[in-house]
């Protein structure tokens, strides 16, 4: 296969790799150190490529002006390398067409010029007169090669006046062969360099420089060399001419190979183009699939991208389709976050709610029911949909501090004691002293229970006075002889214990009890169903003993244990 190194610098360059700001300054150093006609393909590289990231930009600012709940109408944009860009690139095309309107004022006058050569030969040839008019001639032929291009349509015509009046002219010469042989000489040793120049060009690698330069060649041919005498005419052009054919035909097969791949490409970048149309976000529900879709579409984006040239007359069209296959992605990324903004509006008004909720109860002398409110609200803060990480920082910020000042003011009172609890400990160190003068038994302890439970809370820090009088008591209090009866004077010293510090294992004290009713009728019911197996049993069985035994202890368990339930019920 032909390779070719055609693309020079322009394509050794990747302009999608550069920031705007570095796209603009390139731009700007090609305009300043370069022939304006030299850097097009350059200078429309990276316009392309400065768009294409503007573009990118503008999509996701627009994305994001949707996702804080903006309305699309109302969204505008603008950033000054945009404009910096915008006035560098005027500044190109002026300058561009400046050039482009000196060019032509230049065809014009060179066109003027060669007509006026074609003439002067054509007069020359018209007079007949060789002899004294060769120096003419040959000055005429001189100035011929110093006038510079004209345009294109007139290329043909003046070139070919010119050929004819030459070879009219050397015609002439006939009368003087010696100056005639000379000149052919001359001529056919440049066509003679021309042509092996030429196939150096059918060697050379890179088959569009050799293109190129065949057109120099071309040039130098029709417009430098002269006529050379009529046996080396054809011989010599066709010999030229049969090079130049080769090099054609080896750009043709590099062009053909060139066309295969962008054919290549442009089915590459329609396969792509497809898979992205069937990108699958319908089961997307959370931000966290959406940020995975997200990613994984700008992967394929990329990937489309980076597949190369495509036929020119193939771009809008691909193009289009391009930007037409993001759009179903793009609306329903849009109405996503649209969604997750007012949901997250909505929870940012919730939690501002729950502040200013938590300020109204931050100073109220009520605990008891501050405190049941704040752990109410902290439990629904944690409730509160999603709201982004920077104002959630602030929001919880302001909330933590009003819960802190609350609990810590809380804190402070439960130890140091609100003026009742400090008054209710004064109470209870006077009945402490009283406990020690008073006969505690089993017919004044119950008042003396009712008595410190009614004193009510102490301090937290001062729950020691409870523990001093739950021990004196215990220890002055002579217990009956009956085990159910000592047992549930027990329990009663211990709930007057709980209620006098406000215990929390209150709360749990009936469900266990409850349980221990439960458990201990069951165990019952199945040791009275083992009686059975003891009916022919006389008494001084070791076996029937002890199930006799077990039942009634169990008895005795469930008697208590149903009697500290009714206690217990008391209370409540």
């Amino acid at each position: 296969m032909i390779t070719i190194d055609m693309e020079k610098e322009t394509q050794s360059i990747d302009y999608k790799t550069m920031s705007l700001e570095v796209l603009v300054a390139t731009l700007k150093k090609l305009i300043d150190e370069n022939p304006i006609q030299d850097i097009k393909e350059q200078a429309s590289a990276i316009r392309a490529s400065f768009y294409y990231q503007y573009n990118e930009q503008l999509d996701k600012a627009k994305d994001a002006f949707v996702q804080e709940g903006g309305n699309e109408i109302d969204f505008e944009y603008s950033q000054p390398i945009q404009t910096e860009f915008k006035d560098l690139w005027k500044s190109y095309v002026e300058k561009k067409n400046n050039h482009y309107q000196k060019i032509a004022k230049e065809l014009t006058t060179n066109l003027a010029k060669r007509e006026e050569i074609i003439s002067s030969i054509k007069a020359l040839v018209e007079k007949g007169e060789v002899s004294n008019t060769y120096k003419e001639f040959q000055q005429l032929v001189s100035d011929w090669k110093e006038v510079g291009p004209v345009s294109s349509d007139k290329y043909q015509e003046t070139w070919g006046n010119y050929h004819l009046y030459v070879e009219q002219y050397y015609d002439l010469l006939h009368i003087n062969n010696d100056l005639r042989a000379i000149d052919f000489k001359h001529n056919l040793e440049a066509k003679n360099q021309i042509i092996e120049k030429a196939k150096e060009l059918l060697e050379h690698s890179d088959v569009q420089f050799a293109f190129n330069e065949l057109q120099v060649l071309h040039k130098i041919w029709k417009e430098e060399t002269g006529p050379v005498a009529k046996e080396f005419r054809e011989p010599v052009w066709e010999e030229f001419s049969a090079l130049s054919n080769a090099i054609h035909d080896k750009r043709a097969v590099l062009l053909e190979e060139l066309r295969n791949v962008e054919e290549k490409n442009y089915e590459q970048k329609l396969a792509k183009i497809q898979e992205i149309k069937t990108f699958d976000f319908s089961k997307n529900k959370t931000f966290g699939d959406w940020k995975k879709s997200i990613d994984a579409f700008e992967v394929l984006k990329e990937e489309f991208l980076a597949i190369g040239k495509i036929p020119k007359n193939k771009n809008k069209e691909v193009w289009d389709v391009f930007k037409e296959s993001t759009r179903e992605f793009n609306s329903a990324k849009n109405n996503f976050f649209k969604e997750i903004k007012a949901s997250q509006n909505e929870a940012i008004a919730s939690k501002k709610a729950l502040i200013e909720e938590a300020l109204a109860w931050k100073d109220s002398d009520d605990f008891e029911a501050a405190t049941e409110v704040f752990k109410r609200i902290q439990a629904a803060w944690k409730r509160v949909g999603f709201v982004p990480r920077k104002q959630a920082d602030i929001l919880w910020k302001e909330f933590k501090g009003v819960c802190d000042a609350y609990f810590d003011r809380l804190n402070n009172v439960k130890k140091e004691g609100t003026a009742e609890e400090q008054e209710n400990l004064v109470k209870k160190e006077a009945f402490l002293a009283k406990l020690a003068e008073v006969e505690i038994n089993v017919d004044s302890y119950k008042d003396l229970l009712k008595e410190w439970i009614a004193y009510g809370l102490v301090p937290s820090q001062k729950n020691k006075i409870d523990q001093d009088i739950l021990h004196l008591i215990t220890k002055e209090l002579a217990l009956p002889k009956d085990k159910v009866e000592a047992e549930f004077i027990k329990y009663q010293l211990k709930i007057a214990y709980l209620l006098a510090i406000d215990s929390k294992k209150l709360y749990t004290e009936y469900d266990q009890l409850r349980k221990e009713v439960d458990t201990v009728t069951k165990d019952l019911k199945q040791l009275e169903n083992n009686l059975g197996f003891f009916s022919n049993s006389k008494k001084g069985n070791p076996l029937f003993d002890t199930v006799m035994k077990s039942i009634a202890t169990e008895k005795e368990k469930l008697v208590l244990a149903k009697k500290k339930m009714k206690y217990l019920k008391s209370f409540q």
